[in-house]
């Protein structure tokens, strides 16, 4: 700092007179002429005396400026730097968790006005809504690939129908337990995404027994014998659960094991360690007379299944296969059919039950014996429980608490079987 006369001042800055006169004071008393640059003023001033010079400084004659640098012995004292203005930050906001959902479903159909929603469908629809969809047919092997074949233990091929998009990872399918070419046919679909969060994923699939799904199909054949696919937009409040399947690798990790209700699924590369197997097309044209494959609403008091049609032969079973963690597949919905089985008449099940009027259709529960798929279930006002025997073409009747009571005529309601303590099912 320095004393510079009051005509001098430019653009420097200067300190009060009262602050500026307590400095000056205290330098001059402590020798501090030359410092504060009285030598370096004018003559009239420059020989005053310590007291005028402080008066000077009080009434604004002379003024005391900070230079940039102002040194003291061997440092210099720069400006003090300016105080940096406040950058206001706002506070964060604590967004609130997500609640998890306690809907989630395995398929649903995927169109714009189901984001978020996994309520059943109740218009008919193409099944592409839901996932690529795929229909094979048991076949032979081709000769040259009996050597996989055998080594993996497979019985039949899986050729193409129709519909694709779902054989991940280059992988073939083929199958152990079936009992002739003629007798599986296999649909596969690989469930859409619209990433809002409402289906399960691999993950807790791999923790669930069974899972809800929004879509379940079956195999049927119509009036003239032909293979039918039909699906069945499935609700929370009917048959809308569907079991999983973990599927397992084999021992030498040639290959990955789905087991079914009698039959194994396979998949092995088209070209692994046991050699080539090409994918396969069904020889005949099944599959360009299956169509387009819809799924269907199901009205309300109606089964919950499809009714068995005139000639029907076949029964459907389906399961959603869970792959191995590591293995890079995604999850998959099956349904294969093949014949009821055995050297028995197969009775298709009737629409009510003629001598149990105050029956109404109920959810199914109880797996057909050698078929596969459920029994159709009717129930009555008190609980009483009527399930279809396809075998006798008879109605077994339960007690509300699932104890057998005895096999009866569903036209007349004659009883034609006495009841079997050792029989029960889940109420």
């Amino acid at each position: 700092m320095r004393l510079i006369e009051r005509s001098d001042r430019m653009f420097q800055r200067a300190e009060n007179p009262e602050i500026a006169a307590s400095l000056v004071s205290e330098a001059l008393r402590n020798g501090g002429r030359t410092k504060l640059g009285i030598d370096q003023l004018r003559t009239s001033s420059a020989h005053r005396s310590d007291s005028d010079i402080v008066a000077a400084v009080r009434r604004g004659e002379l003024l005391l400026v900070i230079d940039q640098f102002t040194s003291f012995g061997s440092s210099f004292v720069g400006d003090p730097a300016p105080t940096p203005e406040p950058i206001y930050s706002p506070p964060k906001e604590q967004w609130p968790a997500p609640k998890p959902r306690d809907d989630l479903v395995f398929a649903k159909s995927c169109v714009p006005g189901k984001w978020c929603k996994t309520d059943a469908g109740t218009t008919t629809e193409p099944a592409s809504n839901f996932g690529n969809v795929m229909v094979a047919g048991a076949m032979l092997f081709p000769s040259a690939s009996t050597a996989v074949a055998t080594a993996l233990g497979a019985d039949l091929a899986l050729g193409r129908m129709a519909g694709g998009g779902i054989m991940q990872r280059g992988l073939n399918w083929v199958i152990r337990g079936a009992g002739g070419p003629a007798s599986v046919f296999v649909l596969g679909m690989l469930p859409a995404k619209m990433g809002d969060g409402t289906l399960y994923t691999d993950d807790q699939l791999r923790g669930l027994e069974r899972a809800p799904t929004r879509v379940r199909f079956q195999f049927r054949r119509d009036v003239e014998g032909a293979l039918k696919v039909y699906g069945i937009h499935s609700s929370a409040s009917g048959d809308d659960t569907v079991r999983t399947v973990q599927v397992t690798w084999n021992a030498d990790k040639t290959a990955m094991e789905g087991k079914l209700n009698g039959i194994t699924i396979i998949w092995t590369p088209r070209l692994g360690p046991l050699g080539e197997m090409p994918p396969l097309i069904y020889p005949d044209d099944s599959g360009a007379r299956l169509g387009t494959i819809l799924v269907h609403p199901i009205p309300d008091n109606t089964d919950s299944q499809i009714e068995g049609l005139p000639g029907e032969d076949i029964t459907s079973d389906d399961c959603i296969l869970v792959f191995p963690v590591g293995s890079g597949l995604k999850s998959l919905y099956v349904v294969f059919s093949r014949p009821i089985g055995g050297d028995h008449s197969y009775y298709p099940p009737p629409k009510g039950l003629t001598a149990f009027p105050d029956t109404r259709l109920a959810p199914r529960k109880t797996p057909i014996k050698g078929g596969g798929g459920l029994r159709k279930r009717w129930k009555s006002k008190d609980g009483i429980i009527f399930e279809w025997d396809s075998q006798h073409g008879a109605v077994e009747k339960y007690n509300k608490r699932g104890k057998h009571l005895g096999e009866f005529n569903p036209e007349t309601g004659e009883q034609t079987k006495d009841a079997d303590n050792t029989r029960e099912v889940e109420p």
